[in-house]
């Protein structure tokens, strides 16, 4: 399954990046699990490995998932997982690991879960069975992380741990027609590059003559990826005011300059939309290079 997916940032310094890509261990039956290292540390790692052996009776992936989970054994080392997180199940097709953990993994946020995730796809992405991994918690996909991981999605800093930069295009109502705002977003570690620019979209322009796209108070809930779609959920305001393609287009647009030939399908507080004014939301959108506000698609 090759999919092209969004990269999650991920503010790690690893000791050996390539560790991730190895040959699965130093010796028959041994591989590396990663875990965060203590704060402090001179060379400034925030991950790094331990080499273990599968528990006895376990495979590859149901062994590396129970290493993981059990914690390390170097005292240098620390687990990423808060109390009472199980493994409720796991299967892997056609090169992708799914990995469903239990509640008390989606309390994890920010840095924390940035490095939870990255400790995950480091460990499994090293056998040769597994290319990328999608974690569900509860069965469910995460708000603002339903994608799957690859190892060379872990972006590496240059060692200051700081925020990263996107340049993003903005598509904002200008009269009859979409204009395009360029704007620098900072990220912050663990922050999905289409989630900023869509809140940054609906935050609203910054440059004089260019109009909102929604009405005060529009909220994003999520953004998913659903059968080769992006999904955009947002809250009730957004059916306020005008009912207009023009703004519709403006969401399309500004993730496929992140994600060109994108498609691109909507939702209310949860609900499918299927109609939005004149325009007719049953199939995804698609970018229009030159969007038409009067036109349905």
């Amino acid at each position: 399954m090759k999919k092209r997916i969004s990269a999650l940032l991920l503010a790690l310094l690893l000791l050996c990046a390539g560790c991730a890509q190895g040959d699965g261990g130093s010796r028959e039956g041994e591989y590396s699990v990663y875990f965060p290292t203590h704060q402090g540390r001179e060379d400034g790692a925030a991950l790094d490995s331990e080499t273990r052996a599968l528990p006895a009776g376990r495979g590859a992936v149901d062994g590396l998932l129970r290493l993981l989970l059990s914690g390390p054994e170097s005292p240098e080392l620390a687990s990423p997982f808060p109390r009472g997180t199980t493994l409720r199940g796991w299967r892997v097709e056609e090169g992708v690991a799914f990995v469903d953990l239990s509640e008390a993994y989606g309390g994890l946020s920010g840095v924390d879960l940035s490095l939870a995730d990255g400790c995950i796809v480091l460990t499994l992405c090293q056998l040769e069975s597994v290319e990328a991994v999608y974690l569900t918690v509860e069965g469910c996909p995460r708000p603002f992380r339903d994608q799957m991981l690859r190892a060379s999605d872990l972006v590496l800093d240059n060692g200051e741990g700081g925020p990263s930069e996107l340049e993003a295009e903005l598509w904002f109502p200008s009269g009859q027609v979409l204009s395009r705002e360029s704007r620098t977003l900072r990220l912050e570690v663990g922050d999905d590059r289409l989630v900023a620019a869509l809140q940054a979209l609906l935050a609203g322009p910054e440059t004089a003559g260019l109009s909102p796209v929604c009405p005060e108070g529009t909220r994003l809930l999520s953004l998913e990826r659903e059968k080769g779609r992006l999904v955009v959920d947002l809250s009730e305001e957004w059916m306020k005011g005008e009912q207009t393609a023009q703004r519709l287009y403006a969401v399309v647009d500004t993730l496929a300059a992140l994600e060109p030939g994108v498609q691109v399908s909507f939702r209310v507080e949860g609900q499918d939309l299927e109609q939005f004014g004149e325009t007719d939301l049953s199939l995804p959108l698609t970018a229009d290079p030159v969007p038409d506000p009067s036109q349905s698609p």
